[in-house]
């Protein structure tokens, strides 16, 4: 049975689009058959995981026999994109332990290659030596790391991407270490911020290392250097530029966010700056879920706003879109939270800006990288109440400037933040991994 029969509520994937400029067929490996790329995450499906999917895509489009192995139990419950329905029947759920594969696969890397094992094992306990929950949870999925190594080497893999460089990429170095898999690894945000640990460890045996903003790769070079002589590539991840971008229109000034309810989105900072004001004919719509949910409706409550707030829950790509294309400005209000959480470069100010919707963000990480001030967007200190409603307000009151900066947020997005051509990019470099090995 496919996992798409399984779960018909994911079910039946839409037509095939054409992609123009794809290549007229499977891209061969050193063995004549196409190029085996596995894609490791650590769930799946997950809804804010749209660039990881699309690069998956993409590897598909370019001619590669794909798989992707996610180390948490499958996730009925979350959205997948219409785009993204063939990776249903891609997927693999691998137990952690309570399953004969797992077990079977350990005892057989203990008996073959001990030595090997319990070097993991020594490099494991050397890299997180400064946080035990970082060890835990690297010891728990190192058994169905092995089951992993030991499926891939079965089908012939060669290459492993891992999508983070926190549990995904533990696991992809784990299948190099017991394999000879060649990995490499793409980071972005908690995976680098929250903890460093096993960095140092993985990423120099990596044969690539690939980051989504300059400040990432600054970032991973003063915590690795070790990377020096061959820094992480700059890749940004990208939007689908197919849509036509939006037109002006009129109606009330509708404000819009997109992305997850939790403390480091900031969320509860955009609501307190709403009253703030100077003008009446606004609304605003919520797109997503998560924990802070029932205290930011409480909150919108509480300050009146609740006739003019609309939390719409998680939504699908199309509908994401429509949203966009219907609103006046995306504002991206984004803290460093616990541990500190916080984003890396923001999927939806690039989607934003490809369909030329105004933004305006937190000056934060990555993000001064795309919304340049003045030039692309507008950009505000974080958790600055006062300044977001100047900033909001700027856009209501000159929309004509409003539009020349999402004009020029366009032709970024177009020569930097192309999807088709940053995926190919990546795939490019994969492909170069593979052929410099004997």
């Amino acid at each position: 049975m496919t996992r798409a029969e399984q779960f018909p509520n994911l079910a039946p994937p839409p037509p095939p689009r054409v992609e123009t400029g794809a290549p007229p067929g499977p891209v061969p490996s050193r063995q004549g058959r196409p190029l085996r790329v596995a894609f490791i995450v650590t769930e799946f499906p997950k809804t804010t995981e749209t660039f990881i999917l699309r690069d998956v895509m993409a590897f598909h489009r370019l001619g590669c026999e794909v798989r992707v192995y996610h180390l948490t139990h499958f996730n009925r419950h979350e959205t997948l994109h219409d785009f993204a329905r063939p990776v249903l029947d891609w997927a693999r759920d691998t137990p952690y332990l309570a399953s004969r594969a797992v077990l079977g696969a350990a005892m057989a890397a203990g008996l073959r290659q001990g030595e090997a094992l319990a070097q993991v094992l020594r490099d494991i306990r050397s890299g997180c030596r400064s946080d035990p929950v970082m060890l835990l949870k690297s010891l728990f999925i190192l058994p169905k790391s092995l089951r992993i190594a030991e499926e891939l080497s079965d089908w012939g893999c060669d290459h492993v991407h891992a999508a983070y460089a926190g549990h995904p990429a533990t696991a992809a170095w784990i299948v190099r270490r017991m394999t000879g898999i060649p990995f490499s690894l793409s980071s972005h945000a908690h995976d680098l911020f929250e903890t460093q640990a096993l960095l140092a460890q993985k990423l120099p045996e990596a044969d690539f290392v690939r980051t989504i903003s300059a400040f990432n790769r600054d970032f991973i070079l003063d915590h690795v250097p070790a990377l020096g002589a061959r820094p992480p590539v700059v890749i940004h991840v990208g939007a689908d530029l197919s849509s036509p971008p939006v037109r002006p229109r009129g109606g009330p000034f509708r404000l819009l966010y997109v992305g997850s309810l939790e403390y480091r989105k900031g969320v509860d900072v955009l609501l307190n700056a709403l009253p703030g004001l100077n003008f009446e004919d606004w609304q605003l719509d919520i797109l997503g879920d998560g924990p802070e949910r029932r205290r930011l409706e409480a909150q919108a409550a509480r300050l009146g706003l609740a006739s003019r707030v609309r939390f719409r829950g998680r939504q699908g790509n199309d509908a994401v879109l429509d949203a966009m294309k219907a609103a006046s400005v995306l504002v991206v209000p984004s803290r460093i939270g616990p541990r500190n959480q916080t984003e890396g470069l923001p999927t939806v100010i690039v989607e934003a800006m490809s369909l030329r919707l105004p933004v305006i963000a937190s000056r934060l990480t990555g993000i001064p990288e795309i919304v340049l001030p003045g030039r692309t967007g507008l950009l505000v200190a974080r958790e600055d109440i006062p300044g977001l409603a100047r900033a909001i307000a700027s856009v209501h009151a000159d929309p004509a400037a409003a539009a020349r900066r999402a004009k020029a947020g366009r032709a970024l997005v177009e020569a930097e933040f192309d999807q088709q051509a940053n995926a190919a990019r990546l795939f490019a470099l994969v492909r170069q991994s593979v052929e410099a090995r004997p």
